[in-house]
């Protein structure tokens, strides 16, 4: 290389640097923003509702700490509320810092693919990793955490302090799984030929079995939240009458049945994924109380409205073990997609193949939710609300395995008849 190409060159690589550390700079900044942003979004309620209620004595700045409480509790962040701690995400509530980081993702990181420069080939995981734009990635989802655990730091100047570190799994789930919607919706738009030669590198790299799984996968996800959903509309249109009772019983003026009406609407999804576990044979806690299949234990509930749906304490309505048929047919419905996936004359080993990578899946998402939904209060007659998600995790992995074998099995035998 001569004198005069070397100095035409350096100043073009000195430009290109420049670009992709901006790059990465702007998508730090954005985990930032989406952090601070869907705090603003959660406080914005809890400032009106206190200046609405008249029976209110906190103060401004003990509000904007209520406001950061829930944003971390979106995060399965624990809670120090004098010597209790505190564990509920709200699964809807959830949805603000999730929506907040996808936008984020897609405005500033996935959609700005000039700023990474042209990848004409992708031959390995480094070119892959720039045509990916992972170093953006990896630089939101840091911009996130550190931004979320300044903010739950700040709660401890408050009456409710944050426990930071129990803050630090969600914080680093929420932006992971927006980037993963980021990235499928990428892979469908297919609008960037630099970002998809990126992901078709990824795709050529992940096994067809696993690939074909996944369609099946979230259909029979589908499936058992549709079942846990006309569950627990079902339980709430029958026990209605009790919940309007309690209602009355607690006396909380407009603003504050309001107040607790949204917060037990934000728990909705919790109370989704509870029913799904209870389908699976996994009892649902709430403290001391204990329902399952066969029989409800007694126990002190707390004052929630919707916590009045629940059956009087002894013996259940024989038959509900029937229950266990959604997380079957959600796994029968897996199976016959799986051989659907599955070329003709492909062997039996390759069909379970498909659908043991598609219960996988299922159960890995059902076991995160799970995980998610849980809550309580230590110490005292709350530790649990909700279902275990190892035990939960467990039964459904091998009802959705037992109802995809079956059902794959007749079809592989059936069809080799033909």
């Amino acid at each position: 290389m001569t004198l005069l190409e070397r100095t035409t060159t350096r100043p073009a690589d000195t430009a290109a640097l420049g670009d992709r550390l901006r790059a990465v700079v702007l998508a730090a900044l954005a985990g930032l923003l989406a952090a601070a942003i869907s705090w603003v979004v959660i406080t914005v309620p809890v400032v009106v509702a206190w200046l609405a209620d008249e029976r209110s004595t906190t103060s401004l700045w003990q509000t904007a700490g209520i406001g950061v409480d829930l944003w971390a509790m979106a995060h399965r962040a624990t809670i120090e509320v004098g010597d209790t701690s505190v564990v509920l995400a709200p699964l809807l509530l959830t949805l603000v810092p999730l929506l907040s980081c996808w936008y984020a993702v897609g405005q500033v990181v996935v959609d700005r693919p000039e700023v990474r420069g042209q990848v004409h080939e992708v031959e390995g995981w480094r070119s892959a990793w720039a045509a990916l734009g992972a170093s953006e990635l990896l630089a939101f989802l840091l911009g996130y955490l550190a931004s979320g655990l300044l903010l739950c730091s700040l709660a401890g100047l408050g009456q409710a302090p944050v426990d930071v570190s129990s803050a630090a799994p969600g914080l680093v789930l929420v932006p992971l799984v927006a980037i993963g919607l980021s990235l499928w919706r990428e892979h469908r738009r297919q609008r960037h030929p630099t970002f998809d030669r990126g992901l078709s590198w990824l795709e050529r790299h992940t096994p067809v079995l696993f690939r074909r799984g996944l369609r099946p996968a979230f259909q029979s996800l589908g499936i058992l939240l549709t079942g846990a959903l006309l569950a627990v509309v079902a339980l709430l249109v029958v026990r209605f009458d009790r919940v309007l009772t309690l209602y009355e019983a607690l006396d909380a003026g407009a603003v504050g049945a309001t107040v607790l009406t949204l917060g037990q609407a934000l728990a909705l999804p919790n109370l989704l994924v509870w029913t799904l576990g209870w389908t699976t044979g996994a009892p649902v806690s709430v403290g001391t109380v204990h329902v399952g299949w066969v029989e409800s234990t007694a126990g002190d509930l707390p004052l929630l409205p919707v916590l009045a749906a629940l059956p009087e304490p002894g013996a259940l309505p024989p038959g509900l073990w029937l229950a266990a048929l959604l997380p079957v047919l959600a796994g029968a419905w897996l199976g016959f997609q799986s051989s659907r996936a599955a070329p003709r004359l492909a062997s039996w080993w390759a069909k379970a193949q498909i659908a043991l990578s598609a219960c996988v899946c299922v159960t890995v998402i059902v076991l995160l939710l799970s995980w998610l939904a849980l809550g309580g209060m230590t110490p005292g007659l709350l530790s649990t609300v909700g279902t275990e998600p190892l035990r939960v995790a467990g039964l459904l992995g091998a009802e959705l395995l037992a109802g995809a074998l079956v059902t794959l099995t007749v079809l592989h035998l059936f069809r080799r008849r033909l």
